[in-house]
């Protein structure tokens, strides 16, 4: 009886969000606009120390994707790691003096990117919960995607689905664009359903890309999209199945992230993907080399670093 009223439960809790998720998705019809030419890149800062803005800090949470943006008061937390990721996440967000989200985004419900989203939607305040909606026949039912479902509803966050063309809220002179998916994808695979975020901070640019993979690049390169950033975030950890070369020439980054963990079984990040950033020329930083990543700009110049709880901010290699 008690894993029959578990499945029911279930079953009433995504239908609750898949409902309000049809609601939101006519109203984000009318967000959707067209994007205009890439910007120019701006320039790594030298000599005079930057007065922080914003920072994007790529958490290193294993073989998983979590990235905090933080600018003032301002917090978003994209993606929460695999299970078991959570009280480091929360460590970090203390360190760094956030005690309250007002955005959370699951890029996909994979679970090395909403493994610990339950404990994080708990024990903390969030402001709006956002993520994609996939066909019914790919809407996951594991355990941690049913785990994030109740913790919602027990709580009453606020969800929105995430689509192209519609900007999420941000602090004045920052913006948050969301590029993919669209309501019309059909995708046979789940990773490119991936929220695709471009976050700008005055003139800097970062390309948050989840786990969207080949085909969604290609899309985004046909359909002209803002794709030019200062920093990449690589998609799929590094995989072979992102980060083609016409998709790397067409946001140009000085700066490629790859967030993977440390002899992890998938072989991230491929040789290809390696290749591909080296021949680019921009300086590659990986989570499970040098750990959390952080990224500092005052809206103008960035500078790049390393981060961990106990020593700060140090220059990246």
């Amino acid at each position: 009886m008690a894993g029959k009223e578990s499945a029911r439960r279930t079953r009433r809790a995504i239908s609750a969000v898949s409902g309000l998720m049809a609601v939101l998705a006519l109203l984000a019809l009318y967000f959707l606009e067209t994007r205009g030419a890439a910007e120019p890149a701006p320039t790594p800062a030298s000599g005079k120390a930057l007065q922080e803005k914003a920072a994007v800090y790529f958490l290193d949470v294993g073989q998983g994707d979590s990235i905090l943006i933080r600018a003032g008061d301002y917090a978003m937390l994209i993606d929460a790691g695999v299970r078991g990721a959570g009280d480091a996440i929360e460590a970090d967000l203390e360190a760094l003096g956030v005690d309250a989200l007002d955005a959370v985004v699951a890029t996909h419900p994979h679970a090395d990117h909403i493994g610990a989203m339950d404990q994080i939607l708990e024990d903390y305040e969030v402001g709006t919960f956002y993520m994609p909606v996939l066909p019914d026949d790919q809407t996951p039912t594991t355990a941690t995607y049913e785990r994030m479902l109740d913790v919602l509803l027990e709580k009453q966050v606020p969800v929105e689905r995430v689509t192209a063309g519609m900007e999420i809220p941000a602090p004045a002179d920052m913006k948050f664009e969301v590029l993919s998916p669209r309501t019309s994808d059909a995708w046979n695979e789940v990773n490119d359903y991936s929220a695709v975020l471009r976050f700008t901070c005055g003139e800097v640019s970062f390309l948050l890309t989840g786990d969207a993979e080949v085909p969604v690049e290609a899309l985004l390169i046909e359909e002209n999209a803002p794709l030019s950033a200062a920093v990449l975030k690589c998609g799929h950890h590094g995989s072979a199945t992102s980060s083609s070369m016409p998709f790397l020439r067409a946001v140009n980054p000085e700066i490629a992230v790859i967030s993977c963990g440390a002899d992890n079984g998938y072989g991230h990040p491929h040789d290809e993907t390696l290749k591909n950033l080296a021949a680019l020329g921009c300086t590659v930083l990986r989570t499970d080399t040098d750990g959390t990543v952080a990224v500092v700009t005052d809206g103008e110049r960035y500078t790049a670093h390393t981060w961990s709880a106990e020593e700060g901010l140090s220059p990246a290699a």
